[in-house]
C-alpha cells in the first residue's frame, strides 16, 4: 500500500517543473485556467488599468497556457520552503485515503478531491455526493467518502456539464482560523514584474470583493530587479489586517512565498485563505501555483 507524504511530492513537483510538465498538457484541466489573482487584476473596477497579468510579446500572446498544479503539490513546495502548512497526505484510493487518515493521526480531518476547478466546495459528484471538500472525523469515514470520490467526476459551476474526474485526494488535519486572508503573487505587465496582491477577506470569492469593494484588495508592486523588502512584506501585511504581534510573521511567509514564485519562474502563486489560526500562527491552508507553458515550452 502507497502513502505519500507531501515532502516527496514537494520533490515530483520539483522535477515536473524543471521540464516534465508537458504531460500535464495532456489534461484538458491543466490548460487555460484563468487565475483568481489575475482576474481581480483585470476587472472592471480599474485595479491597474484593466491590464491582463502577463508579461507576454504580443506574438505569443495568443498561444498563453496557464499549467496548474494540483493543491496536494503546491501544498508540497510551499512546506519545502520552510512555510507553514496544515499536515496532510495525498491519495490514490479509498484505503490509501484510511491509512492517510491513521497515520496523520488528528480526530479531524479534512478530505480535498483533487480536480484542477474552481468551487470544488460547492460541487456535486457523479453519484451525488455533495462537495468536493469534506469534514472527516474517523479513518472509515475519510475511506468512505473518498470512495465516493476517486474514480467519480466533480460537477461545478466551472467544469459546466463536462466535470473533472477526481484521481486523488488530499487528506489533511483540520485547523480552526481566528481570521482569514487573501495573499497572491503574480506578474502584471503595467507594472513590468510581480506584484504582491492582499485582502483582509479571505477564504472567499475574491473577484467577487474586488468587483463589490475595490479599497479591500492591497497591492504593492515588486522590484523584479531588487526583489521584495522586508518593509514591504511588512506594509501589505500591515494593510491586511493582521494582528500587530503577527504582521512579522506574516511577512516572512510572503517573503518565503516570493523566493518560491521567483525560484519556479511561476506566473501565479495564490494563497486562499492564509490565516491566523486558533493557536495564533500564520498558516497557508490553501495553494495554488500556475506556471506559463510558453516559458518552460522555450527554457527545456
Amino acid at each position: 500500500m502507497r502513502v505519500t507524504h507531501c515532502a516527496a511530492e514537494a520533490d515530483m513537483a520539483a522535477s515536473l517543473i524543471c521540464g516534465r510538465l508537458t504531460a500535464s498538457l495532456r489534461n484538458p484541466g491543466a490548460r487555460n485556467t484563468l487565475s483568481s489573482a489575475s482576474k481581480v487584476l483585470s476587472c472592471s473596477s480599474g485595479l491597474f488599468g484593466g491590464h491582463v497579468s502577463q508579461l507576454q510579446p504580443p506574438h505569443l500572446q495568443q498561444q498563453h497556457r496557464n499549467l496548474s498544479l494540483h493543491e496536494y503539490m503546491s501544498i508540497g513546495l510551499l512546506k519545502e520552503a520552510g512555510i507553514s502548512v496544515p499536515a496532510g497526505m495525498v491519495a490514490s484510493s479509498s484505503e490509501e485515503a484510511y491509512a492517510v487518515a491513521k497515520q496523520i493521526g488528528s480526530k479531524d480531518l479534512v478530505v480535498k478531491a483533487q480536480v484542477l476547478a474552481g468551487g470544488r466546495g460547492k460541487g456535486t459528484f457523479e453519484g451525488g455526493l455533495k462537495g468536493g471538500v469534506r469534514i472527516v472525523y474517523s479513518p472509515e469515514e475519510a475511506r468512505d467518502i473518498s470512495s465516493q470520490m476517486i474514480g467519480r467526476k466533480l460537477y461545478t459551476k466551472q467544469t459546466g456539464e463536462a466535470g473533472r474526474i477526481c484521481n486523488q485526494v488530499f487528506i489533511c488535519e483540520r485547523r480552526y482560523p481566528r481570521r482569514e486572508y487573501y495573499f497572491a503573487i503574480t506578474m502584471e505587465r503595467s507594472y513590468q514584474g510581480p506584484v504582491l496582491i492582499g485582502s483582509s477577506q479571505g477564504g472567499v470569492n475574491i473577484e467577487d470583493v474586488a468587483a463589490e469593494n475595490p479599497d479591500a484588495i492591497v497591492k504593492e508592486p515588486i522590484d523584479i530587479v531588487e526583489g521584495i523588502k522586508m518593509e514591504q512584506a511588512v506594509k501589505v501585511a500591515q494593510k491586511m489586517g493582521f494582528p500587530p504581534a503577527l504582521v512579522n510573521e506574516a511577512a516572512e511567509n510572503m517573503i518565503k512565498l516570493y523566493n518560491l514564485f521567483v525560484k519556479y519562474d511561476a506566473s501565479m502563486v495564490e494563497i486562499n485563505p492564509m490565516v491566523e489560526d486558533s493557536s495564533g500562527i500564520v498558516m497557508c491552508m490553501d495553494a495554488k501555483i500556475n506556471f506559463d507553458f510558453i516559458i518552460y515550452f522555450n527554457m527545456y
